[in-house]
C-alpha cells in the first residue's frame, strides 16, 4: 500500500479547488495521513489560482507547509496570459514545469493519485 499521493487539480471551480482538493492536500500532509503529498495544478486550475487571492493564499499555505506544488508549463505556454499566470504562481512558490513526464513517473513509482 502506498503512502505517497499526488493531487492533480484541474478544476477551475473555486469550491472544488479550494474547498476540496487543496484542503485535502494540506490536511493529508499536516495530519500525517500520507507520508508524502504533492500537488499539480493543471489547466483551468492554474488560471483560477492566479486570479483569485483566496485560492492563491491557500496554495501559498501548501508551499509553506512543505508541499511541493507544480504547475503545467505546457498549458501556460498555450495561453496569451500564460506569462502573467506563471508570475502569480511563482510568487507563492509554485514551480512551473512540464508535468506530463512527472505524472507518468509517479504513477510508475506506485504513487496514488487523486484528480479534482
Amino acid at each position: 500500500m502506498t503512502s505517497k499521493i499526488f493531487v492533480v487539480v484541474t478544476s477551475g471551480d473555486k469550491e472544488v479547488s479550494l474547498g476540496v482538493s487543496l484542503r485535502y492536500s494540506l490536511n493529508a500532509a499536516k495530519n500525517g495521513w500520507m507520508d508524502e503529498v504533492k500537488v499539480i495544478l493543471f489547466g483551468p486550475a492554474e488560471r483560477l489560482v492566479a486570479g483569485d487571492e483566496e485560492v492563491l493564499a491557500k496554495v501559498k499555505e501548501l508551499v509553506q507547509a512543505g508541499i511541493e506544488v507544480l504547475a503545467c508549463k505546457s498549458c501556460l505556454d498555450d495561453w496569451a496570459d500564460g506569462q502573467r499566470i506563471a508570475e502569480a504562481l511563482e510568487s507563492v512558490g509554485v514551480r512551473i514545469i512540464r508535468v506530463g513526464a512527472i505524472i507518468s513517473q509517479r504513477l510508475k513509482d506506485g504513487w496514488a493519485s487523486l484528480t479534482f
